[in-house]
């Protein structure tokens, strides 16, 4: 059974972002005391009361906005409120009713969705009187909180777990055996069109504006059988591009995203080729061990074009560090792709989790060197006596010889790609690290 799912909603700028942080109890929404922050909906997993549920934070609703981007993030919040068990329901008690909190109760009782009202930003006993003006909303109960100190929010999700279905909570634990793909790309590369077209609904905002989303939004999805959590991020630029606090904000949460992800999908606009910002994004991904998967996209635009040519050297010329990483090509519109994406993420991570046995490996090595012979270093020859691994995601391997430091870096190569052949490690980043052996240890005692 999937967790019941509670969605966070109001107008823009009420705290809801900083309510949802204090319930997941962690920073995950960003939060800025700009209106319309939040733009995509953002999901979390929360527990109260021995119960476990899915948070959603949204965007604002601001009826009184006829901006196209306001029209987008009414919209997702109309379908995180029809997909959710519950609502919490936020209000500022500082600014008082208006008339948009009215029309937002309308909504949810004409839709007959179960809510809980928190009035927020009341930080003290005496501020409680503020809430008085919300029962002209007819709702019976309203709940003052302060979501900036904690105040009153307990009291707000002892309620809502009232309204939530109740079951055996084993029914509900979180599935920590789900492959995360996280998309990573440059403004504008197409990242959200890809996760709407794969997932059948525009649940991320798509605007022709580089940058359109600003959180890193999780999506947990199903493909064959498997299941995978998608994350959108923000797109990255070069530093220097990156002026305001919250878009530096928004590009650390991405790199967060990368650091608890299992896959990386670089996600490159093949009308625009590929720029220096797209090889750092994989570089790093790399430094980190992570699977990566080169997706080029918009391919139906250059398909059969000199762009076709010119934006696979590109890929062979400036991404060649990460020759091991598969390469796709996608289309948000035609849906092209998409299924090798998913075959392609689920192969990765298989090898990055695989681990091979020492016998195994030191036939491996010994093939190796007799196929190849290492060089002299000096009057002495290079000796590999035996290989092990030592961790997986990513896959690490200890080669022990006699003279570590002395290893010429072709040879280094060669040996690395030998096991990469060898063991099919596709996809995955592989480290080996050469050590002396026990017997050159005695040696030189």
């Amino acid at each position: 059974m999937v967790m019941p799912l509670v969605a966070i909603v109001g107008r823009p700028n009420v705290g809801k972002s900083t309510l949802f942080n204090r319930i997941i109890r962690e920073r995950k929404a960003l939060t800025e005391d700009l209106p319309g922050v939040t733009r995509d909906r953002i999901y979390g997993d929360a527990d109260w009361g021995n119960r476990n549920f899915r948070l959603i934070d949204t965007g604002g609703l601001d009826s009184a906005s006829e901006e196209n981007m306001k029209k987008s993030i009414a919209s997702q919040v109309k379908v995180a409120i029809e997909e959710s068990n519950a609502v919490i329901f936020v209000v500022d008690g500082r600014d008082g009713l208006m008339p948009e909190d009215i029309e937002i109760v309308d909504y949810l009782r004409r839709i007959d969705k179960p809510f809980v009202l928190a009035v927020n930003k009341l930080d003290s006993d005496r501020a409680d009187n503020k809430s008085a003006e919300f029962f002209e909303t007819g709702v019976e109960k309203v709940i003052p909180i302060s979501a900036t100190h904690g105040r009153g929010v307990s009291d707000v999700l002892d309620d809502i777990i009232k309204l939530i279905p109740a079951s055996d909570e084993s029914d509900y634990e979180i599935d920590d055996s789900r492959i995360r793909i996280t998309f990573l790309g440059r403004p504008n590369a197409g990242k959200s069109s890809i996760i709407n077209r794969i997932i059948g609904e525009a649940r991320l905002l798509v605007d022709d504006v580089a940058g359109t989303t600003v959180d890193s939004v999780e999506i947990p999805f199903e493909y064959n059988e498997k299941q995978f959590t998608l994350v959108d991020t923000a797109g990255m630029r070069k530093k220097a591009n990156i002026k305001r606090d919250l878009e530096k904000l928004a590009t650390m949460r991405a790199v967060s995203a990368l650091e608890s992800s299992d896959v990386i999908v670089l996600m490159i606009d093949s009308t625009l080729g590929i720029h220096d910002q797209d090889a750092k994004l994989v570089n790093l991904a790399e430094r980190r061990g992570k699977c990566i998967i080169v997706a080029l996209n918009k391919w139906d635009l250059v398909k059969g074009t000199e762009q076709e040519e010119k934006i696979l050297q590109d890929v062979e010329d400036k991404l060649r560090f990460i020759q091991w990483a598969p390469v796709i090509h996608t289309s948000a519109l035609t849906g092209k792709g998409i299924p090798m994406l998913f075959r392609e993420s689920a192969k990765v991570y298989e090898q990055w989790n695989t681990r091979i046995t020492t016998g195994m490996l030191n036939k491996f090595l010994e093939a190796a060197v007799a196929a190849k012979s290492p060089p002299f270093v000096g009057k002495r020859i290079l000796k590999f006596y035996y290989c092990s691994q030592v961790e997986i995601r990513p896959p690490i391997f200890i080669i022990h010889v006699n003279r570590p430091k002395d290893i010429p870096e072709f040879y280094k190569r060669y040996i690395i790609n030998r096991l990469r052949d060898e063991f099919n490690f596709h996809g995955t980043p592989v480290k080996v690290f050469f050590r002396p052996s026990h017997e050159e240890k005695k040696s030189k005692k």
